[in-house]
């Protein structure tokens, strides 16, 4: 799986690209994560990180950090492209200003590809998704699918998305089950608005929901499932 941010804005690219890697470390606590520079690129080493996965059968998650800014690492990886894109392991690259050839090669595969240009903010990059979990926690299906789309349509990645929402159903089981903020390992205004957002809920819909965004993810990060329609799938049932 491929996934590309780049631009002129590389601080911000950055920023987005590690932030990424960092969600995607916490979702899935078992995965290898490593970073490779172009130093580090060979052919035999993009071989066997593009076919193995870790111990047990997690994925790794690689963070390619500028590699295509050197000719020679440049070659390497764009000869193995398609094994990268259909890879089992999770692969980000962090660019600067990339050409119009390179970005062919890599669109072909990519799950998402991200560009970020200096001094030019999105309305979507300004923001921030909390309004999606708040949206959730009222069940307000309608607001909770335009805000969806105007962070797709802009520059969000699913990840980014279910991770919010995921947070958001995490906290709601955790009130449901339990008497106080404290108990429930929650900040008190996140404990007290949960607690709120209940009333709109039935447990066993809390608890539903849950499990549908935890098989959602692994089933879209084994390539069973498309990541960005799942959720909205999810949305509109709600």
């Amino acid at each position: 799986m491929l996934y590309v941010i780049y631009g002129t804005d590389t601080e911000k690219a950055r920023e987005k690209s590690r932030a990424l890697f960092e969600a995607l470390k916490g979702k899935k606590p078992g995965a290898a994560a490593g970073i490779l520079t172009a130093e580090d690129v060979t052919e035999d080493k993009l071989l066997e990180l593009t076919q193995s996965q870790g111990l047990f059968e997690n994925k790794q998650i690689i963070f390619m950090d500028r590699v295509l800014e050197n000719k020679n690492t440049w070659n390497i990886v764009l000869e193995k492209i398609d094994a990268v894109a259909d890879s089992p392991n999770i692969f980000i690259f962090f660019e600067g200003k990339l050409t119009r050839d390179i970005l062919k090669k890599l669109e072909k595969g990519a799950e998402k590809i991200q560009e970020y240009v200096l001094d030019e903010e999105t309305p979507a990059e300004k923001s921030n998704f909390f309004p999606l979990a708040d949206a959730l926690g009222s069940r307000d299906k309608k607001k909770l699918w335009i805000l969806f789309r105007d962070a797709m349509d802009g520059d969000a990645v699913p990840e980014e998305i279910h991770g919010i929402l995921w947070w958001q159903a995490k906290s709601l089981t955790l009130a449901s089950k339990t008497r106080n903020a404290s108990e429930a390992g929650l900040n008190l205004f996140v404990y007290n608005k949960a607690k709120r957002y209940l009333s709109n809920w039935k447990k066993e819909e809390v608890e539903s929901l849950l499990s549908k965004l935890s098989r959602m993810y692994h089933e879209a990060h084994r390539g069973e499932a498309d990541f960005e329609i799942e959720l909205e799938k999810l949305m509109l049932d709600i």
